[in-house]
């Protein structure tokens, strides 16, 4: 009797409110968002980052709304590239959580009555074991349309499912909190403000491992509520999954179970409540006790009792429904609503049958994706007409204004989650790059224009008009050949020139009685010896002479980790040594690591001293055969930190390499080809340098956003950098200037102009003379002075005449201005008028740069120019 009354009394207070609960730990992201700041404040090698793109693909979209109230006022969340807005309609596009610690957003919110009133809800709300599920640090408000913003608390909260304002007061704010995905915390549940965010009341709490989902508030009565709780940790489903129901406001909460699915197999649930009437509602649920089906589930008397809608199943999860259950009610019609999975169904019956939204697709910009993208994650409805609707997906961003007979694709935003990217030895080089959920891309080292369509093509999009794109190789002997891969393992070796590819994913000997297991990501290279000749690694590894047309297993099972706290499932990153053939390497994705020395008839782990994170990058060194680099990330593991290390002898001592690195996720880690102290880093929020191996590390460049990088390389021919980001496409910097300063040493104790490269004048085209704005090439002027000055440029033609001059306030330091070659510009009443620039003709300029009175001199050669691709 005892334990009944505990825990009547244990459920009363797990759905009353707990007042006072505003006050959490601080999530890791801030501290080292302020390392980050400090190293970005003091940095001293100021190139200038280009921005590459890709567009064509487009990203995945977290969330969407638009103000109903300022016809193109759209607002638009990358689950891990910031939010954007646009005020026309989708033509133009601006970010607006710059300079944030945190990089994931799980939900964004107008406030009905006042749509200049923005809630954004921190933390990636898709549960992914990628690396890349970004977490948050609570809810931010914006009362100016996102120009500025308040934290508003909740910082412990890392993902957040959805948030719900009051239709008539925007302080009222209900929110949805996920938790920790990989580890529990109380810090989850349903959360209420009464005061626009100053303080929260925990209003609705399961348990440590139960996270809130979805929350949403009746239009015509906003004393009613409806929420989602979803059993997320450790699985993707389990018997606290359930629906409650409020009818004071959020104040106190019931279950409302009763004809609902229960049970261990019940999943992640989305709920939507009519317009017009507060006791109908419908939720989408992922029952896994119905194989891969969706269910949607009615109640008439506000949560008493569900039934479910339809006798057929609704097959728009495949095995990926955790991924999705968002539903939605037309404004004006409750019978109408629209369910997310893989696919949108749509229904005109409240449920009773359903449709498959496509439609035709048109993109802003030109692109091979054909077909509406598959894994819907949010949708948007006009209250007044909803036959406009928008929904984000993996593929990005669609605007419909026929209720999905078609789409206009925005295809303009460079937000582009890339896992890896490699480059070519051709002149000029490409650039190939695996995208997540936007297929594999690749396109030239060109600068992004956001008025052009880039010139960037699909190496591969599957038939739904995307597929996961992870590693590229490309054969170094022959560019016609190029090695291609998506998720777990799958492979395929391309002929460029005839279009075709075939598989070539390894498989285990037949008498052979162990499982072969792949990450999602799973790495492979090609051999730095023998172009035919490729390694690829899950659990096990694998080796083919003959480009993949016969395999032969080259070790064991590695995820058999001597350490039980490291076993694994499978290799997270492979390498081979670039001066020692025979020597490879393996990390898992548990921390093991794994090395032999005789083309893998022997292995031998050496973990000691590795934390249990996930072995990401693996360098061995080109200088010296027993130094090796690894970094590992333990965001998979609710690990935040900084994991670099280097080994001098093969691997038996590790050495952290952190030093004044901010305390945040490493990715990918590389060595400097023609100098052995240098190393890059890409982390969490930009790419860092050393020049010491590691002792110490300077932010590298000047403009890049802040965000995640998943993979550097640098082109040897033209020292580009190239660097893929996780959520903002590709950019590159040359290193040239770099390594000039580091022949001389750096830091350097004079001012000094550095080599200027030679730049194409823009196109003039035919009949009138006028300027193809599409081929302007850019010239990065580089220089170093020791100390914050203003200097001023002069370009002087071969008559010594003056054509141009710029003052720039320079900083300690080297720094880098990229002009466009405009030496005026004019307008214009004419109406025929069309030359507003003029810019700089073929030829050879004396470059001046004046520092305090000193002239440093400098040549510039200005080459004719080139008629832009199509």
């Amino acid at each position: 009797m005892k334990r009944h009354f505990y825990l009547a009394i244990s459920l009363l207070l797990s759905f009353a409110p707990i007042i006072g609960n505003s006050q959490q730990p601080a999530s890791p992201l801030e501290a080292s968002y302020v390392q980050h700041r400090k190293l970005r404040e003091n940095k001293t090698l100021g190139l200038q980052w280009e921005r590459l793109g890709p567009v064509l693909n487009s990203a995945r979209v977290e969330s969407v709304q638009l103000d109903p109230t300022h016809p193109g006022t759209m607002y638009v969340a990358f689950g891990s590239g910031n939010l954007w807005k646009t005020t026309d309609n989708g033509l133009t596009w601006r970010t607006l959580f710059d300079d944030q610690p945190v990089l994931g957003i799980g939900d964004i919110a107008l406030a009905p009555s006042n749509p200049d009133i923005l809630y954004v809800g921190t933390g990636e709300s898709l549960k992914k074991a990628r690396n890349f599920t970004m977490p948050g640090n609570g809810v931010y408000k914006s009362v100016d349309g996102g120009n500025t913003w308040k934290h508003c608390g909740l910082d412990d909260s890392w993902h957040i499912g959805e948030i719900a304002v009051h239709p008539t007061n925007p302080d009222i704010v209900v929110v949805a909190v996920l938790g920790h995905f990989w580890s529990t915390n109380e810090n989850r549940g349903i959360y209420r403000t009464m005061d626009g965010g100053d303080t929260w009341e925990h209003v609705l709490y399961v348990d440590g491992k139960t996270g809130a989902n979805d929350i949403v508030i009746s239009s015509s009565d906003p004393n009613v509520m409806y929420a989602s709780m979803w059993e997320n940790n450790p699985g993707i489903s389990g018997k606290k999954s359930a629906i409650y129901v409020s009818t004071n406001g959020g104040g106190t909460w019931d279950k409302s179970s009763n004809g609902f699915p229960q049970g261990p197999h019940v999943g992640r649930i989305g709920v939507a409540v009519s317009y017009t009437n507060p006791l109908k509602a419908y939720a989408l649920v992922d029952n896994k006790g119905q194989k891969e089906t969706a269910e949607i589930y009615k109640t008439l008397d506000g949560g008493k009792n569900w039934v479910r809608t339809h006798t057929e199943d609704l097959m728009i999860n495949s095995v990926v429904g955790w991924y999705f259950q968002d539903i939605y009610v037309n404004p004006k019609n409750d019978e109408e609503i629209f369910g997310l999975g893989v696919r949108m169904a749509h229904s005109s019956n409240g449920g009773q049958d359903f449709s498959l939204i496509g439609g035709d697709v048109y993109h802003l910009f030109p692109s091979d994706a054909d077909r509406l993208h598959l894994d819907q994650c949010e949708l948007w409805i006009n209250p007044e007409f909803p036959d406009h609707m928008v929904v984000g997906n993996d593929g990005g961003l669609y605007v419909t204004y026929n209720k999905g007979k078609s789409w206009m694709h925005h295809n303009n935003i460079p937000a582009g989650e890339f896992y890896d990217i490699a480059v070519d030895n051709q002149n000029p080089y490409l650039i190939y790059g695996g995208t997540q959920d936007d297929a594999t891309v690749y396109g030239p080292a060109a600068e992004w224009d956001p008025k052009y369509a880039d010139q960037w093509k699909y190496l591969w999009v599957d038939a739904w008009s995307g597929g996961d794109g992870c590693i590229t190789q490309v054969d170094p002997e022959d560019p016609n050949t190029v090695y291609f891969s998506s998720q777990n393992g799958a492979a395929r070796r391309k002929d460029m020139q005839k279009d075709r590819s075939i598989s070539i994913k390894p498989k285990l000997p037949k008498e052979h009685n162990g499982t072969l297991q792949y990450n999602f990501v799973t790495p492979y290279v090609i051999s730095h010896f023998d172009s035919k000749t490729l390694y690829h690694a899950g659990n096990y590894v694998f080796k083919t002479t003959n480009r993949g047309d016969d395999w032969q297993l080259v070790s064991s099972d590695l995820s058999k980790s001597s350490n039980p706290a490291k076993a694994s499932f499978s290799a997270g990153a492979f390498a081979e040594s670039p001066i020692k053939p025979g020597n490879l390497y393996v990390g898992t994705d548990k921390g093991a690591f794994w090395a032999t020395n005789n083309d893998g008839a022997t292995w031998k782990e050496f973990s000691k001293g590795l934390p249990n994170g996930y072995i990401r990058s693996i360098v061995p060194s080109k200088y010296d055969d027993s130094r090796i680099y690894i970094t590992l990330a333990g965001i998979n593991y609710d690990d935040h930190s900084n994991h670099i290390y280097v080994t001098e002898n093969g691997g038996k001592v590790w050495r952290k390499l952190q030093a004044n690195l901010p305390d945040e996720t490493a990715y990918v880690i590389y060595e400097d080809p023609q100098f052995e102290n240098v190393i890059y880093a890409g982390l969490l929020r930009g790419v860092y340098i050393s020049s010491d191996r590691g002792a110490s590390w300077s932010l590298l460049g000047e403009n890049m956003p802040i965000v995640a990088i998943a993979d550097l390389e640098i082109e040897e021919n033209t020292r580009d950098l190239v660097v893929a980001t996780h959520g903002r496409g590709i950019y590159k910097t040359n290193l040239k200037p770099l390594h000039e300063a580091l022949e001389l040493g750096l830091p350097l104790k004079k001012n000094y102009l550095f080599a200027t490269p030679s730049v194409k004048r823009p196109w003039v085209n035919d009949t009138h003379k006028d300027i193809d704005y599409n081929s302007i090439n850019k010239v990065p002027i580089t220089f170093w002075t020791t100390k914050s000055q203003d200097a001023i440029i002069k370009i002087y033609n071969q008559g010594g005449e003056l054509v141009w001059e710029h003052t720039l306030d320079a900083k300690q330091g080297m720094n880098q201005f990229r002009w466009n070659l405009i030496t005026k510009s004019q307008s214009s009443p004419l109406p025929y008028f069309i030359h507003y620039d003029k810019f700089m003709e073929k030829g050879t300029y004396k470059i001046v740069l004046e520092i305090n009175g000193e002239n440093l001199i400098g040549t510039l050669n200005v080459e004719e120019g080139i008629k832009p691709r199509n």
